[in-house]
């Protein structure tokens, strides 16, 4: 078999799986295979950007990834990151959520949907009449869904109003940047949609599978007990380790790809550069956000390019503040607070971690280190957004003075929306797909927004290009 040229144009968690995916299996299987990675930017990882400055280890987009996903601890191992794994500090789990100008605890059970009793009745979150309306779900008939509804009609339906608003809403805005009322229930709960359909009512199934985990949970000493985790020096020491093993692999930098066609004369497909340059490809593998994809395919299916670009994103602002401990007296005991609905209208903020609390490494002995979410895109100057992240934080946790130190990342079009009807449209840019048989997606608006989810798409894609090259050429 002739060496065979695979391009990945995309250097961010997906294009770097996908890279690292397509190297292994050169190696392990002996297969001839020249792999290319492409990436406009000067930097490797895309949204996962982390800083580390005189103690402090700042993440400019995720911080963190779920472990009930396999492929990011997977790969983990796999790098010899193991052992450098951090997981939440298990004294900082604790949420709260800022309504009405106060910080309420989030009781634990909220946090998957599944309130418990003793902290339903406890929290002042709800009013009786809320709390009531959460207790009666329990007793609800099974609605006749259509094939998606948003997460608000969803968990409306058994939760009730305020649930959603007070809880639903800042806990989903927290995750996907959306609001409940346009996000599909289907693609952002995905279990919970599965267990809606397979018994009659969602909030008793709920409750039993929540009792059944509790009763059956064993401790382990080979797996993380932590929903969530991440590494020492932050997810940029994923990146790193996924880069020392691309030796092989042609690292382009700093160029954008901005046309794709493909060669009559020797039916590769022709990737060009704003710089002029081309590069012939036997499959390609695109792992950039959906507009970006949309630019490329458009030329060869218009009908695909549309329903890539109809996928909306929303913008996202990070800004991390330092302070000295003495400056906050807050006794931040939690991982941070999320935003109600209802606040956000007073201020810009969507939610603050409170990342010396979670991840205590994160800063310096005696220093706090807080990142703040921005809920809209603002044109301040970062100095001006600075100060307006602060002063709304001031009265909440009690901070005196200017931060030591800030950081702001700014990212445009970061986070695609999943709203009602996504997993229909995901299956018809799968089927349009077909009609091009040697490209391959990969990415975060597709079935998973997460590092996990990221990890699996480029491996899937690494996987489905090397199948097509070796059908045309069999070993």
């Amino acid at each position: 078999m002739p060496e065979r040229h695979i391009v990945i144009v995309g250097g961010g968690i997906s294009g770097l799986s996908a890279a690292y995916h397509l190297m292994k299996r050169t190696k392990q299987e002996g297969i001839p295979l020249r792999v290319t990675l492409v990436e406009r930017e000067n930097c490797w990882g895309g949204k996962i950007r982390t800083v580390r400055e005189d103690g402090f280890v700042v993440e400019g987009g995720p911080d963190t990834f779920v472990t009930v996903k396999p492929w990011a601890l997977e790969l983990c191992r796999e790098l010899g990151l193991w052992e450098r794994l951090l997981p939440t500090n298990p004294h900082a789990r604790r949420v709260f959520i800022l309504w009405r100008g106060k910080l309420h605890l989030l009781p634990h059970g909220f946090l998957t949907f599944s309130p418990d009793l003793k902290g339903l009745f406890e929290t002042d979150l709800l009013s009786w009449k809320g709390k009531l309306r959460v207790a009666l779900g329990i007793l609800l008939p099974k609605p006749q869904w259509d094939d998606d509804v948003s997460v608000s009609a969803f968990l409306g339906y058994y939760l009730g109003t305020e649930m959603a608003e007070r809880v639903i809403a800042p806990l989903m805005a927290g995750v996907y940047g959306g609001d409940i009322k346009q996000l599909s229930a289907r693609m952002t709960l995905p279990t919970l949609w599965q267990i809606a359909q397979l018994h009659r009512n969602l909030a008793w199934a709920s409750l039993v599978r929540t009792l059944r985990r509790k009763l059956l949970r064993q401790p382990s000493n080979s797996q993380p007990r932590s929903y969530f985790m991440t590494l020492k020096s932050g997810l940029g020491e994923l990146v790193e380790a996924i880069l020392a093993n691309l030796r092989e692999v042609e690292l382009v930098q700093g160029r954008e790809a901005v046309q794709l066609g493909w060669s009559d004369e020797s039916g590769k497909l022709i990737l060009s550069l704003d710089d002029g340059g081309q590069i012939a490809a036997d499959a390609l593998i695109l792992a950039t956000p959906a507009w970006s994809v949309a630019n490329l395919l458009k030329p060869l299916d218009a009908n695909l390019a549309d329903e890539l670009s109809s996928i909306p994103h929303t913008h996202a602002i990070t800004v991390s503040l330092s302070f000295d401990r003495s400056q906050v007296s807050h006794p931040l005991n939690g991982s941070g607070f999320l935003v109600a609905p209802e606040d956000q209208k007073e201020s810009l903020l969507l939610a603050c971690t409170w990342t010396s609390s979670k991840f205590p490494p994160r800063a310096p002995q005696g220093k706090v280190l807080l990142r703040a979410f921005v809920n809209r895109w603002v044109e301040m100057e970062d100095g001006e957004l600075v100060s307006a992240i602060v002063e709304t934080l001031r009265p909440l946790l009690g901070i005196k003075g200017k931060p030591e130190r800030s950081w702001v990342f700014r990212w445009e079009s970061a986070m695609p929306q999943y709203t009602v009807g996504h997993a229909k449209k995901v299956a018809r840019i799968n089927e349009r797909l077909k009609g091009l048989s040697r490209v391959f997606l990969a990415g975060n608006y597709l079935t998973g927004i997460g590092v996990p989810d990221c990890i699996r798409s480029g491996r899937e894609a690494a996987e489905k290009a090397m199948r097509a090259i070796l059908r045309r050429n069999p070993l």
